[in-house]
């Protein structure tokens, strides 16, 4: 590729004795500090880390914004210290090795895995062990601080050819943490914009996450390159065979009458292949390959390029979903990126071969978590292998991690939003303790309706749906806790809280704000703790945002035709308090569901029925009843079907026969009464709470 714009800008002597230019990046920082500040990379002996590595991969922006456009040859880097840093007095790194390439994923896409972030042109510029230490020199702190306070230097031996036309370009920072000797270094200067780092610290070698614009100060010495540089890319490097490779010729020439010839070697086995400068070439068996380019021009030496291992095919990487099908049955659906030609799954986590099918499904014995292993391969290509933990159950799973503890007595409260038509029958939980292993605990699971804000001290609002038990496993372990009875929850919004007694639950902070997980049958919108040592409706110090650690484990109707009973609704005090439903069994098919309602003053009340916990004649729900005379009350049912009931000691009963008919199955109603309460209020009446339930068997 012959750039003629390079001649305009540089008159090229024979000698290899030209200009030397200098460029800080990221832009903007030449004469003035970055906005920020860390101790990457040279700003840290690293004493308290196993090492440091910093890699940060630059927009090449930063070098077209300031008119770098030609490909240039690097000979120099600095770093300088924050502007706001005190004076240290400096020490060297007899480890530390600095590597520099042109980013194949650019800036904005990096990963925590350093080697797909290099580019194939990656090279050690700088070994401290071969080229001599790092000199990190003494600063004298902000007080004499410049834009040139540069406090560490080095020349690379040598030069390294980047172009910013064809990507970001990557600074590799590594040393370990015995490296530095010396009296001390500071914090260094950073830009907080076009940059990106990738850094390893605690976790030495590995690296413990990126921060996308964020990019240390770095002065880059240069020079205009001249000579001859061979490059090339390709629109593919891997892929299932045959696999057809467009080539793309991307050699640099100072010369004006640019590049003459192309020798193209595909295999590297010396022979060579085709003399097109942007050839195609199909690799028809499955493989690794070598691919070199050699060029020439009139004026410069002959230049080769060899890229090792360039070209793989039939290379795959495994990955597969789950579903559950049915109760315990699960079916697993191949994902894997390459087309695979073998499949091998060990579904029972035993070692063993279950299925070689692509798709197949497992009938799980319990809801137990099991690993299941899935390893893909092509032809002759690499296997490759993948293993996840599922739950062949219904579940939905928050973060399992620590950082926040909770005492005994402690609650959490966070709000859940059901929305399978047919609504979800909790059976069992997974908690997250601070508590030592087989520590004895119980909870106490309330409900309210739409969300717990505003409520959390108002013990009318909630209604105690189930209790739960269990020994706990470890500390910020999960831990499983059965319920005493399943929470069928309908379709709709709820508040819960869940008062911990015995463990000590253990919270995330949520990093400043809430958090949310959903699948296709619930969400769960996390973010608030309290201490409730008083009681579970007592005040205490509201920790805000908290998320819940744990899963949550449920059936639902489509699966299991079961039949379920359930709060759907908060209901309102009348003069003997909040009137509440209670079913006498759950409603199966071929039975008769009793509901008895208490706390009615008169023994009388309107039981009503619907189809519907949204919208009604009257408008959507829950309607506001202010209007009609009682204040602090909700519809919350559509009125469908309303029957007039009667009893004794302040408590009756509906009564409704099921016919034993397979078409009610999974069949959904919902339902609230009506206390008869004279003179408490004008309308002379109060609700109850509301229910869902479920025709089933």
């Amino acid at each position: 590729m012959h750039r003629s714009s390079f001649l305009a800008a540089l008159a090229l002597s024979s000698t290899a004795a030209l200009a030397q230019f200098n460029v800080v990046i990221p832009d903007g920082t030449a004469n003035a500090p970055g906005n920020g500040s860390n101790a990457f990379p040279w700003g840290t002996t690293a004493s308290a880390w196993p090492g440091l590595r910093l890699m940060a991969v630059y927009d090449a922006l930063n070098f077209t914004n300031q008119s770098v456009n030609m490909p240039i040859l690097i000979n120099g880097l600095k770093w300088r210290p924050n502007d706001t840093t005190g004076a240290v007095g400096g020490g060297q790194f007899a480890q530390a090795i600095v590597e520099l390439s042109t980013s194949p994923t650019g800036w904005a896409a990096v990963t925590t895995n350093y080697a797909t972030n290099h580019g194939a042109d990656r090279a050690v510029v700088y070994d401290a062990s071969v080229n001599g230490p790092v000199i990190h020199t003494a600063t004298p702190g902000s007080g004499a601080w410049t834009p040139q306070s540069w406090c560490v230097d080095i020349t690379l031996p040598v030069p390294f050819l980047y172009d910013p036309s064809q990507g970001d370009l990557v600074i590799d920072v590594d040393y370990p943490g015995t490296s530095f000797s010396g009296s001390g270094v500071g914090q260094m200067d950073v830009q907080n914009s076009l940059a990106s780092r990738i850094f390893a610290s605690s976790m030495y070698p590995t690296a413990n996450g990126t921060t996308l614009n964020h990019g240390p100060v770095v002065e880059v010495s240069y020079s205009p390159a001249a000579g001859l540089y061979a490059a090339f890319t390709s629109d593919v490097t891997t892929g299932p065979s045959p696999l057809t490779v467009n080539f793309m010729d991307q050699t640099f020439t100072s010369d004006p009458a640019g590049v003459s010839s192309w020798a193209w070697d595909f295999e590297n086995d010396g022979t060579i292949d085709s003399t097109l400068q942007n050839p195609t070439h199909t690799y028809t068996a499955c493989g690794t390959y070598d691919v070199k380019l050699t060029v020439t021009d009139t004026m410069n030496p002959t230049s080769s390029v060899t890229k090792t291992a360039y070209i793989t095919t039939d290379l795959v990487t495994a990955d597969f979903d789950d579903l559950l099908i049915a109760p315990l049955v699960v079916q697993f659906t191949d994902t894997s990126a390459g087309t695979p030609t073998a499949w091998d799954w060990d579904l029972d986590g035993d070692g063993l071969t279950d299925s070689t099918a692509q798709n197949p499904a497992f009938a799980y014995a319990n809801a137990n978590p099991v690993n299941v292993t899935l390893t893909v391969s092509r032809l002759c290509g690499p296997t490759d292998t993948i293993t996840k933990t599922i739950i062949p159950d219904q579940v939905i799973t928050t973060l399992f991690a620590g950082g926040n503890n909770g005492g005994p007595g402690w609650s959490h409260l966070f709000d859940i939003s059901v929305t399978n038509p047919k609504g979800i029958e909790i059976h069992d939980l997974d908690i997250c303790s601070n508590s030592a292993a087989s520590t004895p605990f119980t909870l106490d699971i309330y409900l309210t309706s739409d969300s717990y804000v505003g409520k959390e001290m108002t013990a009318d609002a909630w209604k105690l749906v189930a209790n739960a038990s269990g020994t706990t496993v470890a500390a910020a372990t999960p831990s499983p806790a059965t319920l005493s009875n399943p929470i069928y929850m309908p379709p709709g919004d709820y508040g819960i809280l869940i008062l911990y007694n015995g463990a000590q639950p253990q919270y995330t902070n949520g990093n400043g704000t809430n958090q949310f997980y959903s699948n296709g049958d619930l969400a769960l919108s996390l973010g608030i703790a309290k201490d409730t040592t008083a009681g579970p409706f007592g005040a205490g110090t509201v920790f805000d945002p908290r998320v819940w650690n744990g899963t949550i484990y449920y059936d639902t109707c489509q699966f299991t035709s079961s039949a379920s009973y359930g709060y759907a609704g908060e209901g309102c005090p009348g003069s003997l308090g909040v009137p509440t439903l209670t079913p006498s069994a759950d409603p199966v098919i071929g039975t008769t569901l009793s509901v008895a309602v208490d706390n009615l003053p008169i023994s009388a009340g309107i039981m009503m029925t619907g189809l519907s916990n949204t919208s009604s004649v009257l408008g959507p729900l829950p309607l506001d009843t202010s209007a009609f005379g009682a204040p602090g009350c909700f519809l919350r049912v559509s009125p469908d079907s309303n029957l007039l009931i009667l009893g004794a000691s302040n408590t009756a009963t509906w009564n409704l026969p099921i016919p034993n008919s397979s078409s009610l199955l999974c069949v959904l109603f919902f339902q609230q009464a009506i206390a008869i309460d004279p003179g408490f209020n004008p309308a002379g009446a109060v609700a109850s709470d509301a229910a869902g339930f479920l025709i089933g068997n």
